[in-house]
């Protein structure tokens, strides 16, 4: 019997011996499988960015190019309008020269005798020395162009073409590329071939400005896989990059496409060092080749060191797990201790968890201010990229919101809208002033705008209590007002009004211009349609615009309330009536339905106070008669008759001038689970939301006198709200209280110092 219990306790022994084992291996697998699967997320990762990175290099060179292009085509009618004296082709020469900072020099290559004065080749030449023209011809037996190949393709085809990079000069450091095109005289002949030469050197430095990591960087090829720009002057750069251009021509080396399908990959070693070229090629004219260069060190390499960190952190567990199988092995006594042990660590860990979790805020609804407002907006930008903006968010029961639109198109005007974006939404979270906001916005355009950039801005702030609206408006297209309205059958309409607009100036054009704000009064179910001129400058395939008056019609066709409708209304609409043709301007839509909660009232309170401190008491006994009324626990009643006390003592003390009288009038009203305070006065204007609040950090021998009132009613209630409205202060002060179920231990104070707060 003893025997086969041990034989049954030693089977145990192995069969756990067993088990852990395999949960070493399979946490060893797991870890493995980690591993790989992250690495090849870095993968897709890598190759996403570098095809950003080539699609926004390449989309820079192409730009670059097109505006040599187009600057050539431009003065083509000039050289073909003086053919009738050569002298007169050099100055159009010399001025197509003049107007391009990337050319560096055009020329005019004439037929074989055009001008018999000028002999048999005639070729005048203008280049940049430093601020200088220099114009001469440069035409000679040992200079014969019309041997040259781009003289003969052009002559040929009578096509434009682009030349690959080569030195200007031999000796040279400078590499350019010259674009050629036909020039035919008033009878449609040839009359020979007119080209002009871009520097390609700055390509080097511009390509290689910012990368997808520090080390990485960017080569231009030509088709023939030449190289035009490389990333370092210096030599050890030049010949590292030079084996770089050798990998991407050579055939015998692995290539495979890229999951997208836009590049080529090669991986490299050189050196000891291990890396992924990523190249593709350029659309268009002239078939150049752009490749990213990344290392596998900077790449992968805090992966790297995760595993590391991953392997010794396993061994250190197998250790572990090792030393508790020799332990187990040597005493099953002392192993059940061990578990049990364990099992107690486990049991008491989940407990501290629990209790953790209990402390940390639950699951709840939206915040109870977004109630009083539903909002949508929507960017549709007509490139990759756009310069339209719009923001809103919530803070001290107020909606701030934006929308904007930056002068011109492409990447500049998206890192402008970027960068306003963020600066309103800084400005925004400590400025309640639309006023105030516009300024220290257009302050910040100005600063260093040499390009002249500005920005079409509307800026509102929504009190969402009162539904005060204060607004500003910088050169932006005038929002539209929703009224809706009965028909007199019981069927909902709307009463479309473009708002009253102050013209101010978009920001960015003069630091200091006064720019003035505007107030209304939203009322319960109106809304607020705000557009950039995306939409009513949409156009169909007519060259129709939408215009302001569609846009009205279409709003008041929609009879909605509801943004969301509202706005995929309107974005049907738009494209019913553009219908196949081309967007050529951002549209960006933000509207937003005004739908303050009118709750039930269960209480509803009233206290008319003069700026006396004697006459807190009045106070006190009417929050302490509205707690124990609701049944609100004594410790947080305690906390409110604080918080209001420390409120309207501040407005006794700030709001009337010295030896002045003035009234405080206290309005209290609960719904059953909110409880609200309006402190109203006809004091100077004083917003002590904006006041600052003593530094809690600092002795109080440190701390200045003041600030410590606005800090307790932050801290003891749920929100906290001001506006300006008629001349009054409005300080409106919530919290909920979320039980009607009395307090038990609740008694009358017997005393002042019962309730702790005299």
């Amino acid at each position: 019997m003893n025997v086969g219990k041990r034989g049954f306790l030693m089977a145990a022994k192995r069969r756990r011996l067993l088990l852990i084992i395999t949960a070493a291996v399979l946490i060893e697998l797991l870890s493995g499988m980690q591993y790989y699967a992250t690495h090849h997320l870095f993968e897709e990762q890598l190759e996403k960015r570098a095809e950003s990175e080539l699609t926004m290099k390449a989309i820079l060179v192409r730009s670059t190019l097109n505006a040599a292009e187009d600057m050539l085509r431009d003065h083509v009618w000039d050289i073909e309008r003086q053919l009738h004296h050569p002298d007169s082709v050099k100055l159009a020469v010399k001025r197509l020269v003049a107007e391009n900072r990337y050319v560096c020099g055009g020329f005019m290559a004439f037929v074989p005798h055009f001008f018999p004065q000028k002999g048999r080749l005639y070729e005048p030449y203008a280049h940049k020395e430093g601020v200088e023209i220099n114009n001469e011809q440069i035409a000679s037996e040992q200079h014969d162009y019309t041997e040259r190949d781009f003289y003969k393709k052009v002559m040929a085809t009578r096509k434009n073409l682009w030349i690959d990079p080569y030195m200007d000069k031999e000796g040279a450091q400078t590499l350019i590329t010259s674009y050629v095109v036909p020039i035919h005289d008033n009878n449609g002949e040839m009359a020979g071939v007119a080209g002009i030469d871009v520097s390609v050197d700055w390509l080097s430095d511009t390509i290689n400005y910012r990368h997808v990591y520090p080390s990485s960087f960017v080569l231009l090829l030509t088709e023939d896989g030449k190289p035009v720009a490389m990333p370092s002057d210096s030599v050890d750069g030049k010949e590292f990059s030079r084996r770089m251009v050798n990998l991407i021509n050579d055939s015998t080396k692995t290539r495979s496409l890229s999951k997208s399908g836009r590049s080529t990959v090669v991986r490299f070693k050189d050196e000891g060092e291990r890396g992924t070229i990523f190249y593709a090629n350029m659309k268009g004219v002239p078939h150049w080749q752009i490749a990213v260069v990344c290392y596998d060190s900077e790449v992968y390499g805090d992966l790297i060191h995760l595993r590391l960190l991953m392997l010794l952190m396993m061994l250190l567990a197998f250790g572990g797990l090792l030393y508790m199988v020799w332990r187990f092995a040597r005493s099953e006594k002392q192993l059940a201790m061990q578990m049990e042990e364990q099992r107690r660590m486990d049991h008491e860990l989940s407990i501290a968890n629990t209790i953790q979790q209990t402390l940390l805020p639950g699951n709840e609804s939206l915040p109870a201010n977004t109630r009083d407002i539903r909002i949508k907006g929507t960017l549709i930008p007509a490139k990759a990229v756009g310069g339209d903006l719009f923001n809103a968010f919530i803070r001290d029961d107020k909606l701030f919101f934006c929308i904007g639109d930056v002068s011109g198109k492409g990447v500049p005007s998206a890192l402008i809208m970027a960068i306003t974006q963020a600066v309103f939404r800084n400005i925004a979270s400590r400025e309640n002033n639309p006023e105030h906001i516009m300024t220290q916005l257009n302050e910040m355009s100005c600063r260093n705008n040499k390009e002249n950039i500005f920005v079409t801005l509307f800026v509102g702030v929504l009190d969402l209590p009162t539904g005060h609206l204060r607004y500003c408006n910088a050169g932006h297209e005038r929002p539209v007002l929703i009224r809706p309205q009965n028909d007199g059958e019981g069927t909902r309409a709307t009463e479309c009004v473009v708002m009253d607009i102050i013209p101010n100036l978009p920001i960015g054009l003069f630091n200091d211009f006064p720019y003035k704000m505007q107030k209304m009064q939203l009322k319960k179910g109106e809304t607020l349609f705000l557009y950039t001129d995306g939409l009513t400058e949409a156009r169909n395939e007519k060259g129709e615009l939408m215009g302001v008056e569609r846009v009205l019609a279409m709003l008041t066709q929609a009879a909605t309330a509801d943004p969301e409708k509202l706005m995929e209304t309107t974005l049907a609409k738009v494209k019913a009536f553009t219908g196949e043709a081309e967007q050529t301007d951002d549209l960006t839509v933000l509207t937003f339905c005004y739908t303050p909660m009118e709750d039930s009232n269960i209480l509803d309170e009233d206290l008319v106070l003069q700026n006396d401190v004697k006459q807190v008491e009045q106070l006190n006994a009417l929050v302490k008669q509205v707690t124990e009324r609701l049944g609100i626990k004594k410790q947080l009643a305690l906390k409110l008759r604080l918080a209001v006390e420390e409120a309207v003592v501040n407005v006794m003390e700030y709001a009337y001038p010295a030896g002045t009288t003035g009234d405080i009038h206290i309005h209290i009203t609960s719904n059953g689970r909110r409880l609200k305070f309006v402190i109203t006065d006809s004091g100077v204007s004083f917003n002590p939301t904006e006041a600052s609040t003593a530094d809690t950090s600092l002795t109080a021998e440190e701390r200045p006198v003041g600030g410590l009132g606005i800090f307790l009613v932050r801290n003891l209630m749920d929100s906290i709200n001001y506006e300006r409205i008629d001349g009054k202060n409005v300080l409106t002060l919530r919290k909920d209280y979320n039980s009607l179920t009395p307090d038990p231990s609740l008694t009358p104070d017997p005393s002042p110092k019962a309730r702790g707060v005299e």
